[in-house]
């Protein structure tokens, strides 16, 4: 079995606010990358976009789509 990548996203949860209990809310931004991307670069992309915004960084997450071949 192989699997084929198809697809990559970049997101960046940004601290929004709080709601009426407390809790954080998080706002989303979604890019898509390359597959391929090292892991380092995109956490170094998502710094960088990161520190060009208003609220603070809560958490970088990475995904990742494969196709599964047999």
């Amino acid at each position: 079995m192989a699997a084929k990548p198809l697809a990559g996203e970049l997101q960046l949860k940004l601290e929004n606010g709080t709601t009426s209990t407390g809790r954080i809310r998080l706002k989303t931004l979604s890019f898509d990358i390359k597959p391929e991307a090292q892991d380092m670069d995109v956490y170094q992309v998502g710094q960088a976009i990161a520190s060009l915004q208003s609220k603070p960084l809560y958490t970088i997450i990475r995904s990742n789509n494969f196709e599964l071949l047999y």
